[in-house]
């Protein structure tokens, strides 16, 4: 009986140490969650930007918007003169 036990208990110590050997390769490094071999059929896109351009006192101007994020990449950039 006490062979039995002593058995189950090393046994149970070795499946212990083996899943706790494999978890950490399913933990992503960049902390977001997901593994990299996640995939849920949706393809990666490309960013979307739009140029606006603008002429203050003369001078055009033009700045990068995100389409994609919503939110202004540059600042107003001077081009030249107006024509």
């Amino acid at each position: 009986m006490k062979r039995f036990i002593s058995l189950v208990l090393a046994l149970m110590i070795c499946l212990s140490v083996s899943t706790a050997a494999f978890a950490d390769q399913s933990i992503p490094e960049d902390g977001s969650g997901l593994a990299a071999s996640d995939d849920f059929g949706e393809p990666t896109r490309a960013e979307e930007t739009c140029w606006y351009f603008r002429t203050v006192n003369g001078i055009r101007q033009m700045r990068l918007w995100s389409i994609t994020y919503g939110r202004w990449l540059t600042d107003w950039i001077d081009i030249g003169p107006a024509l």
